[in-house]
Formats: C-alpha cells, structure tokens, sequence
C-alpha cells in the first residue's frame, strides 16, 4: 500500500498536470452519462399539492436515468393566450404565486443537464385556480324601517363590480356602541344574487342606539366546501330610536299648531299651502308616474324636423351626377394637376355652409354648453334631436349635441352626434331607446393620439344602468378592423306587454383603424364595414347613429358611403356632391377636411369594381363550379382577370421602398421583387450606430381577428439568420410555419435554427438552442427550440412547422393549415411567421386561406378579392399571375363543405400525430368528401 501511495506521490510531483488530466476526464465521463441518460426521459409524477386563488404548488420526481445530472428545471405555465416560463433550483416542489384566480393553467417542466436542456418535457397538467373574494359592495340605502318602534334598520347595496364566478351570500356585519358585532349570512335568491337590487332588513335591534353596518359579498369555493370572503364596503352609520321615521315630521307638526294658536289667518295659510301641495302631488303621481312607466315608445313623426328638401334625391343637379360606368373617368380628371378638381369641388362645399345662417341658440344655453365636447361643434336647432324631459337626476333640459341626417330615398336615416362625455352618458342611452335605434357606429378610439376623444359610455362586462336604460353586454367579437358588440337594452320604467320580449338588442360597430382627422390605409375594409353595420339594421327600425369625436368629419364620411352605395345599387349612379351640400344643412362640417372628401370618391369607385367580390356560402357551391381548362369561373365569367388587375394595381411609388433600397440594406434581399413597403414592414430593435440595423425583409399581413396576425419574410441568407431570430424575439413570435423547398438550393437555403442540443445561436441579448425534433405524419416536420433572455430568465418557446410539399398541392396545404392553426391557439399573443424563399407567392397563399377560411367559419361568406388586394398593397408582387388567384378558389372550393381548423379534436402533438398521420395521397375533409392526387394543370382537385 505503502508503495502505491509512494508511485502516486512521484508522479503528481513530477507532473502535477495530471491531477487535472484526470480530474477533467471523470467529469467529461459524468457529463457525457448525463447527456446520454437525461435525454432518454422526463420528469416523472407531475402533481398537484395545493391550491388557492392565487397560486399552485406542484410536486414531481426527477427523470428515472440520469438524476444526478440534473442541474435546474424550467417550468412553463400558461392561461388563455399567455404563456410564462420560469428557471428553478434543483428541487421537488414549487409554488407558483400572482396567478390570476378562477383561470384554468397548464403546467409541465423540463431538466436541465449543465448548460443544455436534456430531458423530455413532463407530461402537462391542467389546473383551475381557486376562486376570490368578491369586491366591496356599495351600501345605498341605510334607513330605520317605519312602524318597528326604531328595531329594524332597512338595508339596500349594489352588487360588487368585480366578483369571480358568482357572490353567492352576502354577509352583514352589525356594530353598536359597545362594540358588540352581530352579522347576518344572506343567501339571495339566485336570480337576483348578481342584480344590482339587493336589500334586507335586518331586525331585532335595540333602539335609542347608534350601529354602525358593513357588508362583504362572498363566494362559494370552486375548490372546496367553504366561504371566501370578500372586501368590505364603507361603512354607513344609523340611529336608532321609536318613531325615527316621523322625527322630522313631529317636529314640524308641532312647530306648525304652536304657531296656528292664536291666529286664524295662519290656519287658511296652511290649509291653502295644503291644498297647493295636494295639486303638486297629484301631478307628480298622475303624469310623473305616467312616465315612470311609459309603454315603449312609439316612434313619433311630428317630433323629427325635416327640410323642405329632405328629399333631395328628386331634386339633384343633373351636372353633378355621374353614372356608374363613367365614375372612373370622372374620379381620374379630379385627380390631375395635384387633386385640383377635388379642391374646386370641395372649396365650393366649404364656402356653402360658411354662409348658412341656420341658429344654435340651444347649444349656448348655460345648462347646454357643458354638454358640448368641442366649442365649435354644435347642432343647428331645426334638425337637432331632442330628448323627452324627465326627472333624471342631472338631467334638465332635451338638449343632447345631435342632430337628424338625411339618407337615400329616406328622411333622418341617421343620428349624427359627437362621442358621448361623462356628463352625456345618460342622455346618450335615452335617446337610443326613445328613437328606435338598433345599431350604433363607432369611428373612434376613446384615446387617440394621447388625447380623450370618447368616454366609455357602456359597460366592459356585466350591466351598468343609465338613468333609466339599464344596458347588459352580451358579446364582444373582436376583429382585424372593429369590434362588434351586442347588447340587451330595457328601460326600468317600461311597462311589460304580454308575449312581447322587455327591451332590445343594440349592436355596436365599432371600427377601430381609422386615423382622426384622417382616412384609412385603404378603403376595401372600410366599404365591408359599412356593408355590414348597415345592413344590421332591421327595416323597422330608427335611425342609424353614427359617432366619432367631435361627430362631422368621420361620421360624415360613413354617412355618404352608405349613402352613395345605396344610390349605386338602386339608381347606378352617383352624386357626392349634391348630397354632401344636402347634409351640411343638416349637421356642421360633415366631412370635415378635403382628404375625406378625395377618400369617398376612391372608395366608391374600389366599390364599384368589387361590387360582387363577397361570396356568400349559400351561393359558393354554383359560384365554384371549375372549368380549370377554360380558366373561367361560372358567375364570375370575363370579370375574373379584371378583378386580377384590379387587386394587383397598386405600384409602390419609391418613398415606400426607401428603407428596403438602402445601400446597406440591399445585401438582406434574396430578390428585390419582393420587398416590405414602409408602411407595413416590420421592424427590429435598432442597434446604436449600425445603420440599417432596424431592417428586415418581412412585412405584416393582416388576418381576419388581428391587424398583424401574419408575418411574412424571406428565408433568412446567411447574413440575416440573427435578424430573424431578433424578429420573433421583439414581436414575441412563437410560431414559424416553413414553405420552403429546402432541396432546390441547398447552398443559398441554409438551417437557420441550431441543427442539434450542443450548439446554440448567440446574440447579444439572447440566444437561441434547439429542445427537441418531431415529425407530424410522414410530411411534416416539427422543432422546438427556445430563445434565452441573457439578461435574465425569461424564454420564449417556438415552434418551427416545416412542410416537405408545395402550397400547391392542396391536399397537403389543408391539412398544414390545421396543424398551425392547432398548434397557435395557444399562443395567439404573437403572430404567426411565415417563410418561403422569397417571402411571395407560398407565404401569401397560406395566410390568405387562413384568413378565408377563419371568414366563411364565422360570417358564412368571404371576401377573396379584398384580402388580395390587400395582402398584394401590404406586400406587392406576392400575386404574380392569374393562376396564383384562381389557386385561392380551387382551395376554397375544398374547404367550403365546413370550417377546417376544427377537424383536430385536441391540441396535443398525440392527437395531431393520429389525425394527420394518413397517407398523403388521400385526405377526407369534413363535409365528408374526399380528396385524391389526381393533378391537372400541376394541382389537386376534387373529383365529381
């Protein structure tokens, strides 16, 4: 032994390098044990261990190979469309904590092994927080109840706006002198536990006692068998003692004999001041009460003004109508020399309504003025709608800042008025219950600009009551370009009718990218908003009312749209200008500035060319029968390579492509054909002092819910493999869909994501390594990767979807088209980023049949031509001949028979793997008809 410990003695002395040698040697042999087991299983028996509203500890046990290298876990969790990731010791069991209550997570975890994720991920579990304590109520009413010697305290609150679930009880909390605290636990009846009418009377109390009352609404668990309490409201303080009812009352009888004694005229004071409130009460019972409970209104002719030239359309300027066929010349010769016939036309409008001399005494009224959201913006007094006088409190006079308008062929078609204030909230929802109205338009955000153009004047959830119109919403349904909201409108007072339903439904358009003072991008998503807000109005109705801030420019230009694509189809001409004259004499400076005037006449005249460009699915089965060898499409004939032209026009002028032409920019191009115009491209974080360094090739597409609900971009060149990943990290996108062909250039289409778990890509903010590959059937490929914060521990997981075939073959694209769609609803807080070679024609397709299809799944119709044109305006030369767009139709065709993204029943890879794991030369689709590989003219079709 001796002897041994001798040798190693000489040999660390004369070579003291070896230690290290082999010191490094055992932990390479441990770290490469490590690699080879960790990545061989996963975290085992994921668990739950407790529960509140507010967090959730987990337990679970390490990998069943390779425990002793494990080093972290990162835990990931997410709830609705928002995912987190955390980096966690070497332990057991976590609590995670600041979650929200009564929201459903999914929770799994992956090791760590050094400086690389190894391990599988867990199996995901999926757990609902606890419910929370409601908010305070509001007490409203704390008074002793009449007749109970001052025993019994009569209670009324309203219902705490923010609850999770239900309130379930109600608990009252009962305090005296003494500090003696009794409570009550109130369990309501259910259809009224969420109402804004709650009251008790609580009883057997002492009199001659001042108490004190609190109340906490509260909420049965979701997880348990006990009571969560909630906020307290303020406190209110009451009096008891016998005949507090008739204190005052006492006291002024009394005060009133002792004064009456002695002299008889003060007795015939007092029965003549009687007899004057006698008259007073029967007024208010007879005719206030008449209208407390009013049957609903009728819609009364005499109290709307109109004009002795209402209807104007009978009495128009024959110079200043143009027919429908001639509207495209007419629209080009106002446009020469800068706009000049514009100018002239509008100039003349201008100086019209400068000289009318129509009154607005009501506005000025000192009670009127406050009510007013612009100085100069106020209603003429002979069109101006005027509101019942009633006894709201606040309210004083009709005077609400909106006045009647014109449409075709009918008197006061529309409200025009400004975006409601605080103090006009109240009268805003009477007038829509007393004038009929059905739909309201908004053109407004409530901030724009950093400046308040609109006060909320409905409620975000629930019901909030106003004055006498109590409003409940219904729906919200948020799309690209507005939001359409539903409401149950009912009047307090209103008298119930036998069979007939309380109240109304009220939508809400509200269009939420148009520019103050401004105009949109383009006019195809405007002219399909005002299609639909107006066609949502039923015949019988009121007016339309249409608002934005000040409630003339925007709601001025919506109004002659309507109007004018109403006399389009009826008349087949049209005449902005006489119209425009009309309404003026209507409201103040609709159409407020001469680029909304230009803006009218280009987006009637893209109306006039997409006239029948929506498809209806009613229709769709006759309007897509194929002749593929003729390239026509019964209905749409001749017309078909004119809507190609049409949607393919738009040339971008060179101060849209300054950034893409740059010297230092033109490198990242694979083509300049294909190229981000300024107003859509997207954008990097810029470095300090590198040129260039803001730029990409990608430009955002629009979807059918989301403005930037696509990116589309190039493969990435060897010098852009950064920027990419720096692109999805900015705009935290987690999906990248691949359309490229990877076979056909393999020296220009490189890998641009790590090619295997011991290499990462690294930037300065972050880096980038590859979890796992995966394949979905026999044609698809997926990766996960993450991109690593190095500042700090955020991640952000992405998934790579690559498709081995064409966009082309269209079995294949649909069937790609439910996977992303799958995989992304649980990431929707990102776009999705879409790549072919040149960032053109594949990318365009894919989103656009995404978009479509999402279309005819929620509307029942689409609109092919207006995402065209607009994907061509947001990306020019994506279309690059007809058969590119006649591609759209034949795909359409094919999913037409039902919606195609709710085929998968679940959103896990499993479930993906046994739906899409078929052979690729069949696909059934869900109206049940099946697709086969037969190709003519180089795609798939159906056969008959």
């Amino acid at each position: 032994m001796w002897i041994a410990t001798w040798c190693l003695g000489f040999v660390l002395f004369s070579c003291p390098n070896c230690l290290y040698v082999c010191i490094g040697r055992a932990a390479a042999q441990n770290k490469t044990n490590c690699d080879s087991q960790v990545t061989k299983s996963k975290p085992q028996n994921l668990t739950v261990a407790n529960v509140t509203s507010r967090s959730i500890t987990i337990t679970w046990l390490a990998p069943k190979n390779g425990e002793d290298g494990i080093t972290n876990y990162y835990l990931y969790y997410s709830h609705d469309n928002n995912t987190y990731a955390r980096l966690m010791a070497n332990t057991r069991t976590h609590t995670i904590v600041n979650l929200i209550p009564y929201t459903e997570y999914q929770v799994h975890i992956v090791a760590k092994c050094d400086q690389y994720i190894k391990s599988e991920s867990s199996d995901t579990i999926v757990q609902y927080t606890d419910v929370d304590g409601p908010g305070p109520p509001i007490i409203t009413n704390a008074t002793c109840v009449p007749g109970t010697n001052g025993t019994s305290i009569f209670l009324q609150w309203t219902t705490p706006r923010l609850f999770y679930r239900s309130v379930d009880e109600y608990i009252i909390y009962v305090s005296d002198t003494s500090d003696t605290v009794k409570n009550f636990n109130i369990s309501l009846p259910k259809d009224s536990i969420n109402s804004n009418h709650n009251q008790y009377i609580v009883q057997n109390l002492t009199d001659n006692t001042m108490y004190e009352l609190k109340i906490n609404g509260a909420t049965n668990s979701f997880l348990g068998n006990h009571l969560i309490e909630g906020e307290a409201s303020e406190p209110r303080s009451v009096y008891l003692h016998k005949d507090c009812d008739n204190d005052n009352t006492s006291k002024n009888n009394h005060n009133l004999i002792e004064n009456t004694k002695s002299l008889l005229i003060g007795l015939c004071c007092v029965l003549g001041l009687l007899f004057i409130v006698a008259v007073v009460l029967f007024w208010q019972v007879y005719f206030h009460a008449a209208y407390y409970y009013l049957e609903d209104p009728p819609f009364v002719s005499h109290t709307i003004p109109t004009l002795p030239n209402s209807d104007w359309w009978k009495h128009k300027q024959e110079s200043h109508v143009v027919t429908v066929d001639g509207f495209a010349r007419h629209v080009a010769n106002l446009h020469v020399d800068g706009d000049i016939g514009f100018s002239k036309e509008y100039e003349i409008i201008q100086e019209e309504s400068m000289n009318f001399d129509f009154s607005t005494e009501s506005s000025q009224l000192p009670e009127n003025k406050s009510k007013n959201r612009y100085l100069n913006i106020v209603p003429y007094d002979h069109s101006r709608v005027k509101l019942h006088v009633n006894n709201i409190p606040g309210s004083h006079s009709d005077y609400i800042n909106a006045n009647y308008i014109d449409g075709f062929e009918k008197a006061n078609a529309y409200i025009g008025t400004q975006g409601p204030l605080p103090s006009t909230i109240i009268d805003f929802w009477q007038m829509m219950w007393e004038q009929h109205v059905y739909v309201i338009v908004m053109i407004t955000n409530l901030v724009e600009r950093g400046r308040r153009k609109c006060d909320l004047y409905w409620p975000n959830e629930g019901i909030e009551t106003y004055g006498f119109i109590q409003v409940k919403l219904l729906k919200e349904e948020l799309m690209a370009m507005y939001t359409v909201r539903t409401f149950q409108v009912h009047h307090t007072r209103a008298k119930k009718k036998k069979n007939v339903p309380l109240g109304r439904t009220i939508y809400q358009y509200h269009y939420t990218n148009w520019p103050d003072h401004g105009t949109p991008d383009h006019p195809l998503p405007i002219l399909s908003f005002v299609n639909k807000s107006a066609g949502a109005n039923p015949a019988d109705a009121g007016p339309i009312v249409v608002h934005c801030s000040a409630g003339v420019g925007r709601t001025g230009t919506y109004i002659v749209l309507d109007t004018m694509l109403k006399q389009i189809k009826s008349e087949k001409e049209v005449n902005i200008f006489d119209f425009l004259k009309h309404i003026r004499q209507q409201r103040n400076f609709l159409v407020q500035t001469e680029e909304q005037y230009i803006f009218i006449h280009d987006a009637l005249l893209e109306a006039i060319n997409c006239m029948y460009s929506s498809i209806n699915r009613k229709t769709l089965t006759s309007y897509l029968q194929t002749d593929i060898a003729d390239c026509k499409i019964a209905s749409f004939a001749s017309d078909f390579e004119k809507h190609y032209k049409m949607i393919t026009s738009f040339v971008p002028p060179d101060y849209m492509l300054i950034s893409a032409n740059k010297p230092f920019n033109r490198n990242k191009n694979r083509s300049q054909e294909f190229v981000p115009v300024e107003n859509s491209r997207v954008h990097l974080t810029p470095k300090p002092g590198i040129e260039g360094s803001d730029y990409i090739n990608a430009s955002w597409i629009i979807g059918f819910k989301r403005l930037g609900e696509f990116i589309v971009t190039q493969h990435p060149l060897e010098n852009t493999v950064l920027d990419f990943w720096q692109m999805l990290w900015d705009h935290n996108a987690q999906t990248v869909v691949i359309l490229t062909d990877m076979s056909e250039d393999t020296d220009s289409l490189i890998k641009f994501w790590p090619v295997d778990s011991d290499t990462t890509l690294d930037s300065d903010n972050f880096k980038v390594k590859s979890v796992q590959e995966d394949k979905i059937g026999d044609d698809y490929e997926t990766r996960d990767l993450v991109i690593q914060s190095v500042q700090d521990d955020f991640m952000l997981p992405v998934r790579l979807i690559h498709s081995k075939y064409s966009v082309r073959e269209l079995s294949s694209l649909i069937k790609l088209l439910e996977i992303v769609q799958m995989w992304h609803l649980e990431y929707q807080n990102g776009p999705i980023v879409v790549v072919d070679k040149f960032g053109g024609t594949e990318a365009a397709i894919f989103c656009c049949l995404t978009t479509i299809g999402k279309q005819l799944q929620h509307e029942n119709l689409v609109d092919i031509s207006l995402y065209a044109k607009l994907y061509h305006n947001q990306r020019p030369g994506i279309w690059k001949d007809i058969e590119n767009y006649l591609l759209l139709y034949r795909a359409l065709e094919l999913m037409s028979g039902g919606s195609c993204f709710n085929v998968l029943p679940s959103t896990s890879i499993t479930s993906i793997n046994n739906v899409a794991n078929g052979s690729h030369s069949s696909l059934t689709l869900p109206n049940g008809n099946a697709l086969s590989p037969n190709k003519q003219n180089g795609v798939l079709i159906s056969q008959s």
